[in-house]
């Protein structure tokens, strides 16, 4: 009788699993951790866009109806005016999508007009807004910083007669 050699047959021992599914769920474990950074950064991504996109339909639509459109931010806040002019005062827009918006806590805005540094309004301040949108087509010239948690990341400009755009964008 003849024996035939001894084949090893190969496969993965129950050590290599056990290895393996410890490497995983440790980078699964990181990545959860990871999750929050995530989701802020989510939500400061949207809401600089959404600010950008408001300020853009705000300009083309007071070229196109013919109205005066002004923007208040606020530390975490911000709110669209339109102008009346039979009774000549500002009125918040309640219209859609220019009605006011709140931020998340974590994000603040700081607004510089014509380069200069202005005290942020407050809530039910009456006054003129800081940056108009004119029927003509210009703006006023200011640059606005939208930081999270107290960080300076994006900021928005105007020269006052080009589009509004993405500081960085030059």
């Amino acid at each position: 009788m003849t024996m035939t050699p001894y084949r090893r047959l190969s496969g993965y021992t129950l050590v290599e699993i056990l290895v393996v599914l410890l490497i995983v769920s440790i980078m699964s474990g990181l990545a959860v951790i990871n999750l929050p950074a995530f989701t802020r950064s989510g939500d400061f991504d949207l809401e600089s866009q959404r600010i950008k996109t408001l300020l853009d339909m705000a300009r083309e639509e007071s070229i196109v109806r013919a109205i005066e459109f002004g923007f208040k931010p606020t530390e975490n806040t911000y709110s669209f005016y339109i102008y009346d002019e039979m009774e000549r005062k500002w009125f918040e827009s309640d219209l859609s999508p220019f009605q006011p918006r709140s931020l998340p806590d974590d994000i603040k805005l700081e607004l510089k007009v014509e380069g200069d540094p202005l005290p942020m309004p407050t809530e039910g301040d009456d006054s003129v807004p800081p940056v108009l949108l004119l029927s003509s087509g210009e703006t006023t010239p200011f640059t606005l910083n939208i930081l999270q948690e107290s960080t300076l990341v994006l900021s928005l400009e105007s020269d006052g007669y080009s589009d509004i755009k993405w500081l960085e964008d030059e």
